[in-house]
């Protein structure tokens, strides 16, 4: 029988804290790795949850944090993880420590976290590349793994909406780089919570499983619907050029333009779209792209008028915000 202890390895990003969440949730005991401790104390704030020292991905390291655990979710490729996150070039060889250590060690269940796209033979682009050699590593696991492949996913403090909702801030100007790049926003809570309902599917064990919301448009179209649920329909979106998003992006914090991120521009290096069915897959209706967006994106008044009509609709009560 599976146990319920639990390490993350890369979990202090954007989707680490809403898998964490989500584990602490379902009762899992769960082990966050961090290389610094006093930086990420809030996630010992979640119930049966803890950090653990991992200065580096050296084997005694990963020995001293993978002994006696049960399961390993490896999200060293969630880029969002600022000073935590893993250099690209360094992906490969840390996947292939973390593979012989968790062989080493026992580890009954895998989940890798990767993205659509990625593809070891992908020469034009080292980021999903080097996605896609790591995954190819982690599947020669002992464990049963899965590996999910997600599309964009979305929610506050992510790193596309949540900067289209900065930029409108202050000034209704929205510059959109990739803006053709097709995807299928999916709200980074039924993400967590597919993740976490795929440890005890041990059918899925070998299976590669792609994760979209049900919506598919263009990255600018997302960007014109961020401002009309903002209120904003007025402001000006338009597409950035790839010179100008590289730039801004690496100007960080100083660019004067905030809507793109170095983060942003890996994550949309191709369309993030699929066939694939989520609801078959994970048994329960991923949030509609209006319902999540307007968590975090609509001004208080809109919100309070978004919940009466979605009632008056009979829509589920878990949507309203």
């Amino acid at each position: 029988m599976l146990g319920k202890k639990v390490v993350v390895i890369g979990g202090v990003g954007f989707v680490g804290r809403a898998v964490v969440n989500e584990l602490s949730k379902q009762g899992y005991e769960t082990t966050v790795c961090v290389r610094r401790l006093e930086r990420y104390r809030e996630f010992a704030l979640f119930p049966k949850t803890r950090l653990a020292h991992l200065p580096e991905l050296s084997d005694v390291a990963l020995n001293k944090v993978m002994a006696g655990q049960d399961i390993l979710i490896n999200l060293t490729a969630d880029m969002t993880a600022g000073t935590e996150a893993l250099e690209i070039d360094k992906l490969v060889a840390a996947t292939q420590k973390i593979k012989q250590v968790a062989d080493h060690q026992g580890i009954k269940r895998v989940i890798q976290f990767t993205q659509i796209g990625a593809d070891a033979n992908q020469a034009s682009n080292i980021f999903l590349a080097a996605l896609g050699e790591a995954n190819s590593i982690m599947a020669n696991t002992v464990a049963k793994i899965t590996t999910l492949k997600a599309g964009l996913l979305i929610g506050e403090k992510d790193a596309s909406t949540s900067k289209f909702v900065a930029q409108l801030n202050r000034a209704p100007i929205l510059p959109v780089a990739n803006a053709q790049r097709l995807v299928q926003p999916l709200s980074v809570q039924d993400f967590a919570l597919a993740l976490v309902k795929t440890i005890k599917k041990t059918e899925l064990a070998g299976k590669k499983l792609e994760l979209v919301g049900e919506e598919r448009l263009s990255f600018k179209e997302l960007a014109e619907l961020v401002a009309e649920i903002k209120g904003q329909e007025d402001a000006l979106v338009f597409s950035m050029c790839g010179l100008n998003a590289k730039i801004m992006a690496k100007l960080g914090g100083l660019a004067p333009i905030v809507s793109v991120t170095s983060e942003q521009l890996l994550n949309l290096s191709c369309d993030l779209v699929s066939d694939s069915d989520f609801s078959q897959q994970f048994g329960f209706e991923p949030k509609s792209l209006v319902a999540t967006l307007a968590k975090y994106v609509a001004p208080h008044t809109l919100r309070t008028r978004y919940n009466d009509h979605r009632q008056d609709a009979g829509r589920n009560a878990e949507e309203l915000i």
